[in-house]
């Protein structure tokens, strides 16, 4: 493939909770294409340089939300997501999220999915800056349409604080009229625990003064007291505070440790933060 230094870029951008979504579609964002100067490698997640820059990025823009955020977790990298996110990446499935077990973490359950898809090599830095630039669509604690700002809901998802990515170079379907090259390059990022609850897209995290809601546990504006696993019922809460034993406690049958394992950020995460529904 010849090197091109000044080719238009055509974006496609996946809402969160929709298979195929071509509506968030936008022209008008076009980086700096280094074509065939940037080696796959160089973009490969598994480098921990890479991986270092990417938690970077997501920690920069969680940072600075608008209005502020009181609870907004620092991410770390997750190395199980990150393979499930390189394995769907190879899958090549144009413009389709991995089932709900293919994004399966222990402790976390189904991780939420972020996917950029773009017809040349494109820094990492792109793929995030646009899931960030949703937000000049999203509206703080009103009703939001989930096909055109899941992207930043999930990035920006307070409780979320691990994340793992993949990139492939695919074939395009002979079949697909979304791209005139023979190739496209697949972005997956991974997300645990999983965000954009469906009741809480307008309230992605807790509107107050950075660090507000940990000012003990505090860096650079993010929280740093994470609850290493997540609620699997919706009731964890109404149960724990009526049968908090029962709920946490019986470990000595399968059932009780069915039950503590469906809620172990409750169980085990006091003080710390994680959705609570």
């Amino acid at each position: 493939m010849k090197t091109t230094m000044m080719l238009s870029l055509t974006i496609i951008i996946i809402a969160i909770q929709t298979t195929t979504e071509f509506g968030n579609y936008n022209p008008n964002r076009k980086p700096k294409v280094m074509g065939d100067l940037i080696p796959l490698r160089m973009l490969d997640p598994r480098r921990v340089n890479l991986q270092k820059k990417i938690v970077l990025y997501h920690n920069f823009f969680r940072s600075r939300v608008q209005p502020p955020a009181a609870n907004m977790l620092r991410m770390k990298y997750n190395h199980q997501a990150a393979k499930a996110a390189q394995r769907w990446a190879d899958a090549c499935k144009f413009l389709t999220h991995d089932s709900i077990p293919g994004r399966h973490v222990q402790n976390y359950g189904p991780c939420g999915q972020n996917i950029f898809v773009a017809t040349h090599k494109v820094p990492w830095f792109f793929a995030v800056q646009s899931w960030w630039l949703e937000k000049d669509l999203f509206k703080f604690a009103r009703r939001n349409n989930a096909t055109i700002i899941g992207h930043y809901t999930q990035m920006v998802w307070a409780a979320t604080h691990q994340v793992g990515c993949g990139i492939a170079k695919c074939t395009v379907h002979p079949n697909s009229i979304a791209f005139k090259k023979d190739t496209f390059y697949n972005y997956v990022c991974n997300y645990c625990p999983t965000g954009n609850y469906p009741h809480r897209m307008g309230r992605p995290y807790v509107r107050g003064k950075p660090c507000g809601l940990c000012k003990k546990n505090c860096q650079k504006k993010l929280c740093t007291n994470a609850c290493y696993a997540a609620d699997q019922w919706s009731n964890c809460k109404q149960l724990y505070k009526t049968f908090p034993a029962w709920l946490c406690y019986t470990r000595n049958t399968r059932e009780g440790i069915e039950r503590r394992n469906s809620c172990l950020a409750t169980c085990t995460c006091k003080n710390k933060i994680y959705t609570r529904f």
